[in-house]
């Protein structure tokens, strides 16, 4: 097997060839195994046979699917569903932003882009994978818990969670509202999930990126706020007066404590 197969490799959808191979050339340059594509047809005929994807770089006008059905249909694969995702468009609109963190995106760079920038957040991203992936194995998960630095201690794991008309059943991860499951992304999950199981603490969207997005996440704040919006609108009565998910003005968010 090839050292590129053996690396985790950064997955470029962009239907620029110029585009493509600039990009291509600085994150090879940079140490990064690359696997281009021209379309998202294209991509998901031959994702089985690249592993282990460690990011993916999506444009957004594509000539098939777009960047935000690529972005949705990832979010919604067992496999690639916490793979993190970097759009780059020369749409700079806010809504066109917010729709791409709805969407599942993790990071939203806007063209032109400086190449350092560029390189940076998918330094961070990566370096986001990787500790997601090494806390996928409990023999390395168990290794850096004594080697990381002393942390607040939270709780991560339940069997079942209830509160008012929601429950969590953390054995299938299902979430249901007055008995009808509700449809969640994996990071929709697992942000009720950690806000659930700390009930009545009040969290800072710095605090909820660390925890749930990952230990070195520098994605923006606002995907914060995004993903819980997505979430009052799922769970709420009404998500224009929330009574579950509480804002803690100057703080950040809380789940109501019963």
């Amino acid at each position: 097997m090839t050292e590129e197969l053996t690396r985790p490799i950064v997955v470029l959808v962009e239907d620029d060839a110029g585009i493509a191979e600039m990009i291509e050339f600085n994150l090879q340059n940079e140490g990064y195994a690359t696997r281009s594509y021209r379309d998202g047809k294209s991509l998901f005929a031959d994702l089985g046979n690249v592993q282990p994807v460690a990011l993916f770089i999506l444009d957004l006008m594509l000539p098939d699917m777009d960047g935000f059905e690529i972005c949705a249909r990832l979010r919604r694969s067992e496999d690639m569903d916490w793979i993190p995702i970097l759009m780059l468009t020369a749409r700079s609109a806010e809504s066109d932003k917010v729709r791409g963190l709805e969407a599942g995106a993790d990071d939203y760079l806007t063209k032109p882009f400086g190449i350092r920038e560029f390189l940076a957040r998918v330094q961070a991203l990566i370096r986001r994978y990787r500790k997601l992936s090494s806390l996928r194995d409990p023999e390395q998960r168990e290794h850096l818990a004594a080697e990381s630095e002393p942390r607040p201690t939270v709780v991560t794991t339940a069997e079942r969670i209830s509160s008012g008309p929601i429950l969590l059943d953390d054995t299938r991860h299902r979430v249901y509202r007055d008995g009808q499951e509700l449809e969640m992304t994996h990071r929709e999950y697992e942000l009720l999930k950690f806000l659930m199981l700390h009930r009545g603490v009040a969290y800072s969207r710095d605090d909820l990126l660390n925890y749930v997005w990952g230990y070195e996440y520098s994605g923006e704040t606002r995907t914060v706020d995004v993903h819980i919006r997505q979430l009052r609108r799922k769970i709420e009565e009404d998500d224009a007066n929330p009574q579950l998910i509480e804002t803690v003005r100057g703080r950040g968010y809380r789940f109501r404590e019963d």
